[in-house]
Formats: structure tokens, sequence, C-alpha cells
């Protein structure tokens, strides 16, 4: 039956710090992030009552009554969507350790609140949604943080997935530790890693992320160009504009630049999350022609881009928050 929803409602389920969500999408006017279970550090899943509440959901947007969290979402869409009970899309957000010091981190901003939070394991839980047949190709695997790399189960994790013939898998990763098994999970056109680089030289870089890892962050990049035989985007490379600092087209097009130098083809876009949600009412046309500058450029180089939250509600005048 076709009507108004989107995947993760449907099929998905995120794993924050200390609870369970639907996803972990919050820049829209209702706000994501519907809990799951609240109060939760790595214990069983009981799936039927994932499911159940995944059926009220279902029924409520088939009469067209939008979940109010989802309302103003960008994943929104009419599609033929299936009743079947089972998770293709899984977000992974309750590891908070990173190598890197972004300007931009809730984390390193607040280190007070997250310096002791102790991270769960996932593992198990995911053997057991594999084991029971309810964990299904075709969605998405996102691994963001924290510094996925660094995760004690990364590896059992990725494994894991792609034993079971998940072929989409996406790590938002700092690049700063090359991995093996991303390397790997390329090599097999079932991983993307997407890496935050923020800038087109060190000195920016540095500013940026206040660690000194340009160029290493670049040979690794390269590495896992090389490992995509397949032609198409198993490595991106991601800026996000940020006001007063990078917020021009020398640094933009110099990032352009240098991922066609490594081999990558890939693109995405996005604009600090912060001073978006601070300024959303004002922000001038000149972050719009930012967007709109990346867009004609991988055009005209034979690249790809995708926009992140904030630069598509920017390009495609939406009510995100």
């Amino acid at each position: 039956m076709k009507y108004v929803s989107c995947g993760y409602i449907e099929h998905g389920l995120d794993f924050e710090h200390k609870k369970l969500t639907t996803c972990c999408f919050t820049c829209h006017s209702g706000g994501g992030r519907i809990d799951v279970v609240n109060n939760y550090h790595g214990e069983p899943v009981d799936w039927d009552m994932v499911f159940e509440q995944k059926r009220k959901f279902r029924e409520a947007h088939k009469a067209g009554n939008i979940t109010p969290n989802c309302v103003g979402c960008t994943f929104l869409r009419e599609y033929d969507w299936d009743d079947d009970d089972y998770i293709d899309r899984l977000q992974f957000n309750y590891w908070v350790k990173c190598n890197s010091r972004c300007i931009y981190c809730y984390a390193e901003n607040n280190k007070r609140v997250f310096a002791n939070m102790v991270p769960y394991n996932v593992a198990p839980v995911i053997e057991d949604l594999a084991n029971k047949g309810y964990l299904r190709d075709g969605g998405e695997i996102a691994f963001g943080g924290g510094e996925p790399t660094i995760y004690p189960e990364f590896d059992d994790l990725v494994n894991i997935f792609t034993k079971n013939g998940i072929s989409n898998m996406r790590v938002h990763s700092s690049g700063i530790k090359f991995s093996s098994a991303i390397e790997n999970a390329i090599k097999e056109s079932a991983l993307n890693v997407v890496v935050s680089i923020d800038a087109a030289c060190p000195e920016t870089y540095r500013r940026i992320k206040r660690v000194d890892c340009y160029d290493q962050v670049m040979e690794n990049l390269k590495k896992y160009a090389e490992a995509n035989t397949f032609g198409y985007g198993l490595m991106t490379t991601k800026y996000i504009i940020i006001p007063h600092i990078n917020d021009n087209i020398k640094e933009i097009e110099g990032w352009i630049q240098n991922t066609r130098k490594i081999g990558g083809r890939w693109l995405a876009l996005d604009i600090e999350d912060v001073w978006y949600k601070m300024n959303r009412a004002t922000i001038s046309n000149y972050y719009l022609d930012l967007v709109n500058y990346v867009i004609s450029r991988a055009k005209d180089l034979d690249m790809k881009v995708e926009l992140y939250d904030r630069a598509r509600g920017l390009k495609e005048g939406l009510n995100l928050l």
C-alpha cells in the first residue's frame, strides 16, 4: 500500500547513549528520535515489542496521520511500503570516544557530560537480530560516533554484517586510523566510508580538528580509494561548512580537487549544526550559493555530491530546526 512514511519508522533502529530510538535525525520541525527503549545499556532487545511499536506507527501513517516527531523530515516519502517485521536500517551512535577534537563536536564541547560515559556492547544484540531472521539487506547500516574504528566491537560488527549479506554499510570516520575492516569491506563493495575533512590544507584542518593529521588522513583515504575497484562511491569525502572558518570558494575548491587527486569521486556537504540552528531564519543566500557551487563543480568534474540534512534543507527551502 502506498502511503507517506520513511524507512527508519518502518524498519529502522538507532543505538544511542542510554536509549534506543527509531533514528538519529533531529533537524526537522518534529524533532525526530522517537524513543523505543529508555535506560538502555546493551540488554537483549524484545523484538516483538519493537515491531509492535512499528505496526502502530505504520497504521497511523496509512491513515495519513504522520507521527509528530517525524513532521517536516526530509526522509518522508510516498512509497509502497511492506508490512513485514524486519530491520534493514541500523544506526550506531552510542560511542563518543574519538581521535579527533572537532570544534563543532557535541561531545568535545560537553566533556563533563560525556567523559565518563560508559559504552555498551551491541554485537550480541545484532547477532540475535540476525539469528532470528530479522536482519535484512536493502537499507543502510550506519556507524557514527565518536570514532567507529576505535570501537572495540567495530571489526566484529562489520564481519557480522558481511557474513549476513549486508551490502550497504556507511561508516562516518575521522580517517585518522586506517582500518583493514573498512578496506576489506570496500573491496567487497559492501561499505562506504565517509570522512569529514572540512578543509583543503593542513592549516585549516588543524584549526577545525585540533589535531595535526591532515596528511595522514589523505593517505588513508587514498588507500581506501584504491581498494574501490567498482567505479562508484565507496569512499566519500565530506565538507561541513563552518561560517568564518572554511566558508569560501578557495577552500571548497581545494577540497574538491584534493579529493580527485587521491582517486575520490564522491562528495558530501553539510552546514555546521549549532550555527545553522541559531541562524536558520536569517541565513543569507551566500550559503545557498556555496551549496550550488559544490553541486555545479561536481557536475563539471563528473563527480557525485550528497547533501546532508542542513545543506539539503537550505537547497530545498525546508523548515529544518
